[in-house]
């Protein structure tokens, strides 16, 4: 008959947590716990009638036996599990109907009970039901791992925190290692590393020194420690007042300067503030783009890069010589730098990060007009010394200093990252020495360094005046963006007959980006930085090119949206957004400067658009995802796009990138001209996508409130079907809630990740 519980029992589970062990037609058995006391008890019913239920008697008075027994020494995880296995044997009896089987379906419940009783600091008391009690205390082994373990993390997060405020508060130092006297016409700057500081570096000082007697060597010094929270920007600035104020006081005839690892960094973007590159200087004011160079830049004839992470740090790029245990290290102490808010010095300096970005993208600017001689400027030898083992720079990541004519890349055997600072008089260290004396020697030995590492081949097309960058979104492998090479080409061929120039389609794709990854802020964030290093490449790549395009669908439009707001060296011609994911009062006017037009494609049909992203623009749901919006499917706000906007492609997600609209497309970048389709034009959007656009918290909600709700009742369901196909009442019962929970968890992760 399959009867449900009765009405008292259901509503007794409506103020306690129940876990059903077991129903059929003759018998259900539930465990559940007390709403007053706590504790775990049994509730069942059995449908026996006459003879047979007169001999379940016995059963039941051993059954409240061991209940008691039960009660009376064990308490927390291992009172809840005795009770459970009762229940599951108790219904094994009942079901059957047989009371001889009693003995031996309560045996594994006796044997627990024994081994309990039998376990080190166990004090049993039977005769006070309820007063007895475990001198283990009451909590179980995970839950005593799970305080140890936030106690650590505690304590972990508090060192972040201080450390992060204390190294910021130091002031950096740029302390005289040698004084030449009175006189002196050359100076040198070393600036240190990551984990590097003046005692690891005084080999390389001393090798310096000896190169340099006459010069003046000194060492910019500063805090560097995982969790500081220490502005690069402001840093690189103080570099350069602390370079500019010794120049003044000694008037230099040269300067030498040089940094090792992330010094390198920190060395050009002080050499770029020198030449009044300051788009990304808070202190120079938002207008201030640029101002007049000061006088020291122009002496420096040599800068000298020490490992240099140039493209900034990749614990995901390809490296010889990494290990994996301090790769998980790493990874460990970045996660915790970014739940507490710490860490954002060193963070500061991964690739596509825009203290990274903007400096590489204002270096190339600046090379380009000293090739050309403009402004007075002059270019710099630049010499990048390097092992062929190093963990954290990879020969690749020096692109962008090597369009500049005067670089030299010398590499160096048997090195890794800090084993260029060990040199010695034999064997590895000899060799790092005399390379590192080169590097900062005269005419001569840049000449002899020349002839012994001639310079690498590369990939540099001078032909290519301007790139079309095509990205893709979520879900999506970017396989369309090829529908786009043939017309970008022939077209640019027609409008530029014979002059030689170039056009070039980047088709780059950051991989297969699931929907749980595109809601997760720092997730697309690390698409953006991965989007501004590709810039960089291309504008390394290709010396004269004049313009960047875009077209972007989905979350390809939240990136360049993005990288517009974090990026002030970023700038575009033509942008196309077909199913853009930005909100629809993003500021196109702020950013009028640098960025040429908009196009924006918006769909009838997108729910994707309409019912998930739209969410984060109601009030009350912003905080979540700040960026994201339904520019898509509403449009935007801003007049800037108003003109290049249509409403409405017929269609759903990629509506616009339709065969028959991609002339439109086409016209728009190449000629900036607005050509609509007629055919895939439709006057509105369907009237029930919209009334769910409007309410799609409610959509939200009822996703939040099934998945739950499954999770929820999941252990009930298992546990009655496994206890019904005739398991083993251990195996039935032995972490059966958590682990069916954790298993449905695992799964909505998993499809929240490949989907």
């Amino acid at each position: 008959m399959n009867r449900p519980p009765p009405p008292q029992f259901r509503v007794f589970r409506k103020k306690a947590l129940a876990l059903l062990l077991g129903a059929s037609e003759r018998a259900w058995v539930s465990a559940l716990r007390d709403p007053v006391s706590g504790r775990p008890a049994l509730r069942w019913e059995h449908g026996h009638i006459g003879e047979r239920a007169a001999a379940m008697g016995p059963v039941i008075e051993h059954v409240e036996e061991l209940q008691r027994r039960i009660r009376s020494f064990l308490r927390g995880d291992s009172e809840e599990f005795a009770c459970r296995l009762l229940g599951t044997c108790l219904f094994q009896v009942l079901d059957s109907g047989n009371p001889s089987l009693a003995d031996s379906c309560f045996k594994p419940v006796e044997d627990f009970l024994a081994s309990q009783a039998s376990a080190p600091g166990v004090t049993p008391n039977p005769g006070v039901p309820g007063s007895a009690r475990e001198s283990r205390g009451r909590w179980s082994w995970p839950v005593r791992m799970a305080v140890a373990f936030a106690a650590m993390l505690g304590i972990w997060v508090a060192w972040a925190r201080v450390d992060s405020v204390r190294s910021a508060a130091i002031p950096a130092q740029l302390e005289v290692v040698h004084d030449a006297g009175p006189g002196a016409e050359e100076m040198v700057v070393v600036v240190r590393g990551f984990m590097s500081d003046r005692r690891t570096l005084e080999g390389v000082l001393r090798v310096i020194q000896e190169q340099r007697p006459k010069a003046d060597l000194l060492f910019f010094n500063f805090p560097s420690t995982t969790f500081s929270n220490r502005d690069p920007f402001a840093l690189a600035s103080e570099l350069e007042a602390a370079i500019a104020e010794r120049d003044r006081t000694n008037r230099y005839q040269r300067i030498l300067i040089s940094g090792h690892g992330m010094g390198a960094l920190l060395v050009r973007k002080a050499y770029l503030y020198g030449w009044g590159r300051v788009e990304d200087l808070n202190f120079a004011g938002d207008a201030a783009t640029s101002r007049p160079p000061h006088d020291w830049v122009s002496k420096v004839d040599r800068i000298v890069l020490l490992a240099g992470l140039n493209r900034g740090w990749d614990l995901d790029g390809r490296t010889t010589g990494r290990d994996w245990y301090r790769t998980g290290l790493h990874r460990v102490d970045l996660t915790l730098a970014r739940v507490t808010g710490t860490g954002r010095f060193i963070r500061s300096f991964a690739r596509g990060e825009p203290f990274v970005a903007n400096l590489r993208l204002q270096w190339l600017a600046t090379l380009e007009k000293a090739q050309s001689r403009k402004d007075g400027l002059r270019p710099p030898v630049v010499v990048q010394v390097l092992g062929d083992r190093d963990d954290v720079v990879s020969p690749d990541d020096s692109r962008d200093v090597r369009v500049a004519q005067e670089f030299l890349w010398v590499g160096v055997n048997n090195t890794g990252h800090w084993d260029l600072l060990e040199v010695g008089d034999s064997g590895d260290g000899l060799e790092r020495k005399r390379k590192i004396q080169a590097a900062f020697g005269g005419e001569e030995h840049i000449a002899e360094l020349e002839r012994a590492n001639p310079k690498a081949a590369t990939d540099i097309d001078p032909k290519v005046t301007t790139v079309v960058f095509v990205l893709h979104g979520i879900r999506d492998m970017g396989a369309w963006t090829s529908e786009f090479m043939k017309p970008l080409q022939s077209g640019f061929a027609e409008l530029h007959p014979g002059s030689g120039d170039k056009i070039y389609v980047h088709r780059a794709a950051y991989g297969y980006f699931p929907m749980g990854s595109f809601l997760l802020f720092g997730d697309r964030q690390r698409n953006v930085r991965w989007f501004m290093d590709q810039v960089t490449e291309l504008r390394a790549r290709f010396p004269n090119l004049k313009e960047i395009h875009f077209i972007g669908h989905s979350n390809g439009t939240e990136v360049l949206a993005s990288a517009l707001a974090t990026y002030r060296t970023l700038k575009v011609g033509r942008v196309v957004f077909a199913g853009s994911v930005v909100r629809r009062d993003f500021e196109w006017s702020r950013y009028s400067g640098r960025v040429g037009q908009v196009r924006n494609y918006v769909a009838s049909a997108d729910w994707v658009v309409a019912l998930f992203p739209r969410l984060f623009e109601i009030p009350g749901f912003r905080f979540l995802n700040p960026d994201l919006g339904s520019a898509g499917y509403n449009g935007f706000e801003d007049g800037f796009v108003k003109n290049g906007e249509t409403q409405f492609i017929e269609g759903g997600h990629k509506a616009a990138l339709d065969p028959r609209n991609i002339r439109s497309i086409v016209a728009f970048i190449l000629k900036g001209e607005r050509v609509d389709v007629d055919e895939l034009i439709v006057p509105k959007h369907p009237a029930l996508l919209e009334y769910a656009s409007r309410l799609c918290w409610v959509v939200w909600l009822a996703l939040f409130g099934i998945v739950g709700w499954v999770g929820w009742r999941l252990p009930t369901w298992v546990a009655g079907a496994w206890a019904r196909a005739g398991g083993d009442p251990a195996d039935s019962l032995r972490g059966i809630t958590w682990l069916s929970r954790a298993a449905f968890a695992g799964l909505i992760l998993m499809l929240l990740v490949t989907v």
